[in-house]
């Protein structure tokens, strides 16, 4: 089952957790069940930064990009028998 949401809805809730995010760390309480979340946030965007910049990289191969996004979904997949939709092992 995939989820669609418009550009809209996923920037706004960015913006709205950033802030969240911010808040937080200006109380310097944050508890760690948010740190824990803000790791996550940050490990996701740091790969898809480097997967974006093997995409326009164009002497990258494309077994390369496969591996590096199959790893960051690996990574986000929550159940054991989930599989990643166009995976060669499907």
């Amino acid at each position: 089952m995939r989820l669609v949401l418009s550009n809209c809805d996923i920037k706004d809730s960015i913006i709205r957790l950033r802030e969240l995010r911010e808040k937080l760390c200006e109380e310097k309480a944050i508890p760690k069940e948010w740190e824990e979340a803000f790791q996550a946030r940050d490990f996701v965007v740091a790969h898809l930064q480097e997967l974006h910049i093997m995409i326009v990289d164009r002497k990258v191969r494309r077994n390369k990009l496969e591996k590096k996004s199959a790893f960051i979904l690996e990574s986000l997949i929550s159940f054991p028998d989930e599989k990643i939709d166009g995976d060669k092992n499907d």
